[in-house]
């Protein structure tokens, strides 16, 4: 008992911790938006976005998803409490790194000129890509140093790193962009990489690893099973990538360019605010799930126990989200997005059904078991996405798309826990299915109140139900970590 209880206070406590990590990126990234839009204005503000996709592009190219599936390899490594099979992980995983590092480079340098052209309609910009190579080496090698952390379990020193990382590359950026204006974007990057670069090292060094010889030969060997793996997330993110422009490409040909942009902007406000959950949680649970991925009942455990907090945090987050909607779309959009206040609701509702299936989805990827993952994640996952969203619009517009949205998670929801029980004998537990079915009454009843009565009594009646969402999810958290006692020693502390 004590140690399930254990187990969710330490869930409670990362997500905490890297919720409020996500916030401030966030919120530093919304800040360094702000600063780009006043220093450098509409044009600078674009080059400064062009510049940084095509360097996100590359560096998720180049590293062949290897960041992702690491934290899996490093994780086993790390449970076997074994120095020499920990440093052996860690040398081949940084070995190759370095030849992404070096890819990623090559690259850019070698497509600079057409990038430029493709980028931006002429060549000016062919220099200014060569010298982003190296962006593109520091950001793979920071996000290199950042795995092992994750893997090794160091999540503080991920965090300060991150918080660090976030203010000082901000703070040193104003002055590039202040004294050499457009100029400045490239030298600002380049500084903003090396300060995530030597922090993410400082604390790396800290773990105290020894660096073995390995040979090439080697190397390749024992990473290839990782690379595959890697490119098995690569191709499903990449599917995921080419699923959303074709959905944007339905709704501009049979619609047109402002439902394109209305619909991008209900996914994008909808998509952040439940981010901040699922990757703070994802940072300390992959791990976790990896290290004991060959024991299926412990397997079973972590799953539900995950399954049960994520349900149980989000749901008050999401009645949140569906009553404050409108207010939402004023503050970070306009006015003019107040037709897809109803889409909002609808999105906030079926997110209930995705968060529930979130636990259950990264056993195939914590397995190591690739061509489960990649069929049903990447290929499987993705058409059923873009099935039901173009049947949506076709039939309802944006609000189609949003329900649509709702009928593709709760098939999913289905599907994959029938996947990991066939799989993996994997199976819900009772706890986990009582809150999400009361979890569901309270959102539906929300979700229903705001649609029929978007009014002063209705926000009344809503408010009354998120106070009663609020006490379930109190009342269950208490009866899990003594939430009551975890609060007060974390205040006297």
């Amino acid at each position: 008992m004590e140690d399930s209880k254990n187990a969710y206070r330490k869930i409670i406590k990362t997500t905490t911790l890297f919720g409020g990590v996500q916030v401030f990126t966030i919120l530093s990234t919304i800040i360094r938006g702000k600063v780009v839009a006043i220093l450098l204005g509409a044009s600078g503000m674009g080059i400064n976005t062009l510049i940084n996709s095509v360097v996100t592009l590359i560096v998720q190219f180049a590293t062949f998803g290897l960041n992702f599936s690491a934290v899996r390899d490093i994780s086993l490594a790390n449970t076997e409490n074994n120095d020499v099979v920990i440093s052996k992980t860690v040398t081949v995983f940084r070995k190759i790194m370095y030849f992404c590092a070096a890819l990623g480079a090559l690259i850019i340098i070698a497509t600079s000129y057409w990038l430029s052209k493709f980028t931006f309609g002429n060549d000016k910009y062919s220099w200014g890509f060569v010298w982003l190579s190296i962006v593109v080496v520091l950001n793979i090698l920071n996000s290199s140093n950042i795995t092992v952390l994750q893997g090794m379990q160091r999540l503080r020193d991920m965090a300060k790193a991150s918080v660090i990382g976030s203010i000082s590359g901000l703070l040193l950026s104003v002055p590039f962009y202040y004294f050499f204006k457009e100029k400045g974007i490239i030298p600002a990057l380049i500084m903003g990489a090396l300060i995530a670069f030597l922090l993410s090292s400082f604390f790396l060094k800290k773990l105290k690893f020894t660096f073995l010889k390995i040979s090439t030969t080697e190397t390749l060997k024992e990473g290839s099973e990782m690379a595959k793996l890697g490119i098995a997330m690569m191709v499903s993110t990449l599917i995921g990538s080419a699923v959303t422009y074709l959905i944007n490409a339905y709704i501009g040909k049979y619609g047109s360019i402002t439902e394109v942009g209305l619909y991008g902007a209900g996914v994008s406000i909808t998509n952040q605010y439940v981010s901040v959950i699922f990757t703070a949680m994802a940072v300390d649970y992959f791990p976790r799930l990896s290290a004991v991925c060959d024991d299926n009942k412990k397997v079973n455990e972590v799953v539900n126990q995950q399954a049960e907090i994520v349900v149980l945090i989000i749901s008050p987050l999401l009645i949140i989200m569906i009553l404050s909607a409108p207010i939402l779309i004023r503050v970070l959009l306009s006015q003019q997005f107040l037709v897809i206040s109803n889409f909002v609701c609808w999105v906030a509702f079926a997110l209930l059904f995705k968060s529930a299936a979130f636990a259950v989805g990264y056993i195939s990827f914590a397995k190591g078991d690739k061509k489960t993952f990649f069929l049903f994640e990447g290929v499987t996952g993705s058409l059923l996405i873009l099935i039901c969203n173009i049947s949506g619009y076709k039939f309802g517009g944006l609000t189609g798309i949003a329900i649509s949205m709702l009928v593709s998670y709760v098939i999913y929801l289905i599907a994959v826990n029938v996947l990991a029980n066939r799989l993996y004998g994997f199976k819900l537990k009772k706890p986990f299915v009582l809150i999400f079915i009361i979890s569901v009454i309270l959102l539906l009843s929300v979700l229903i109140i705001a649609l029929i009565y978007p009014n002063i009594y209705g926000y009344t009646i809503g408010t009354g139900v998120l106070l009663l969402s609020l006490y379930f999810s109190y009342y269950e958290l208490n009866k899990r970590i003594g939430l009551k006692t975890f609060i007060l020693s974390k205040l006297r502390s």
